[in-house]
């Protein structure tokens, strides 16, 4: 009996502290990998640390509000910047190691190997998240610390870490050096963002009414950011033939159309920001995405009587891309007139909003005009997110420039914006200089026609194609029209 007992002593040890055979293989390999590394290993001693010496400092000072900042600085450092940060290697280390594609050649497929990966990631960072609540206790105790508020924030911290995990993780399949510098500048913005949410949302709306609402709100913001950018590398990593389009903007929809429950919790203008982020991330996605003419990819869609309709907004492609704009610029228009009857919103019977809705439209929309005057071959064939944004980092560089020339020759400024007619100008001079003159209207309006009918017209063969593989039977092959 006792040789029994120690005979099986060892394999039910080893089920109790191995992980269960439910997990992937890989999630399993990511985390063990993940929690063997040194920046793990060395991050959570120092985060342990300074949680000590904030209690410490929290005791010999009970409410210093220094010693409340410094406590909530390191945890945000910790799980807003330096936890998301290994994730910039998440999937390019993998074609490094050239093992991209014995990870594909399992039942992998795009969404599950970057959803594993995040996953991991964020396995590690709930070990962050556990190791500071007793702190959030000790604090309770201490006095003068709401422990709920603190619960609440502790909770957005993880979240916004889950979201920068994402970012971080479907930037990582680029192989531009200058490219992923810019997402890193963009990730500590989103971190300062988030901070500056926390405190407005959690910590300076205290006993307000729409606390709770903005919170849920800038939540739902987060998870569609996590599921975006999560979609954003899945799609970069999968055959073309895979159609991830479909999903990634019916999902921003439902989003969208869920936000729009909050304009009845009086918070219409955290409303509006919220719709612009989600169809603002769904459009650039769209915009940029190659042209697959496949039969794999159009046959779902020839099977129902509204496939072809459905196919002109949920294709992957440009060209669907395009009606998807029209699609999400009729769901924001609808936004500002249902956020209008609540409280006071914009006027649309004045040219000036009309000019500005426009030219925040046309923010999005006016690089791809740029792509197809000048990279027409590859925007059929490639992801163009990089082109997108080397071209809006132009733009914005530009627009700074004429700004201060406009400044500087203040006697001349309505000729100067009116001769650059750039989207982002019309914005800055209706906001500023009030460009509501029918001359501004009509620039903004023949900029919008431009930018939808060029892409159509100097890639009319595509646009044929795409329209006749509606139509037509199944592809013979599939490979894409050349």
């Amino acid at each position: 009996m006792s040789s029994a007992n120690s005979a099986s002593s060892p394999s039910l040890e080893s089920r109790i502290t191995d992980f269960s055979s439910r997990f992937s293989p890989v999630l399993v390999k990511e985390l063990r990998q993940g929690m063997r590394t040194n920046l793990f290993v060395i991050a959570f001693i120092l985060l342990q640390t300074f949680m000590i010496l904030c209690l410490i400092a929290g005791i010999a000072d009970p409410g210093s509000r220094d010693a409340d900042g410094f406590f909530w600085f390191f945890i945000i450092a910790t799980l807003l910047v330096v936890q998301p940060l290994r994730g910039f290697a998440a999937l390019s280390s993998e074609y490094q190691m050239n093992t991209m594609d014995l990870v594909q050649l399992t039942r992998l497929n795009g969404w599950r190997i970057t959803l594993g990966k995040w996953t991991a990631l964020n396995a590690q960072g709930l070990l962050f998240l556990t190791g500071v609540l007793p702190y959030l206790v000790i604090r309770y105790y201490l006095g003068n610390v709401n422990f709920v508020t603190d619960l609440v924030a502790l909770g957005a911290i993880g979240l916004g870490s889950g979201l920068m995990t994402a970012i971080t993780i479907g930037s990582s399949v680029f192989k531009n050096i200058i490219l992923r510098g810019l997402l890193l500048a963009a990730m500590f913005f989103f971190a300062a963002s988030i901070s500056s949410v926390l405190s407005l949302t959690v910590f300076g709306t205290r006993g307000r009414g729409t606390q709770l609402e903005s919170t849920l709100l800038f939540a739902l913001a987060g998870i569609y950011g996590i599921i975006f950018f999560l979609s954003f590398g899945a799609s970069r990593i999968s055959p073309l033939s895979e159609n991830l389009a479909t999903r990634k903007r019916v999902t921003a929809l439902v989003f969208v159309l869920i936000a729009q429950l909050f304009h009845f919790f009086g918070v219409s203008e955290q409303v509006f920001v919220v719709t612009c982020i989600i169809l603002g991330l769904a459009l650039i996605d769209a915009l940029t995405e190659p042209l697959p003419i496949f039969s794999r990819v159009l046959a779902p869609f020839r099977k129902h009587p509204l496939g072809g309709l459905a196919a002109l907004f949920f294709s992957p492609g440009w060209i669907s891309g395009l009606a998807f704009f029209l699609l999400s610029a009729a769901l924001l228009f609808g936004s500002l007139l249902l956020g209008n009857t609540g409280i006071s919103g914009p006027d649309f019977k004045d040219p000036g909003d009309i000019v500005l809705f426009l030219s925040m439209c046309n923010v999005i929309l006016f690089p791809l005009l740029i792509i197809h005057l000048f990279f027409s071959g590859h925007g059929s064939h490639h992801f163009t997110f990089g082109v997108y944004v080397f071209i809006q980092g132009g733009l914005f560089v530009l627009t700074l420039m004429i700004i201060a020339i406009g400044n500087a020759l203040s006697q001349y400024e309505d000729l100067i914006y009116l001769c650059t007619a750039l989207p982002s100008v019309l914005i800055y001079a209706e906001n500023e200089a009030g460009a509501d003159s029918p001359l501004h209207l009509g620039i903004a309006l023949a900029t919008t026609v431009l930018c939808l009918g060029f892409p159509l017209l100097r890639q009319r063969r595509k646009v044929r194609e795409f329209f006749a593989a509606l139509k037509s039977t199944p592809l013979d092959n599939a490979s894409p029209a050349e």
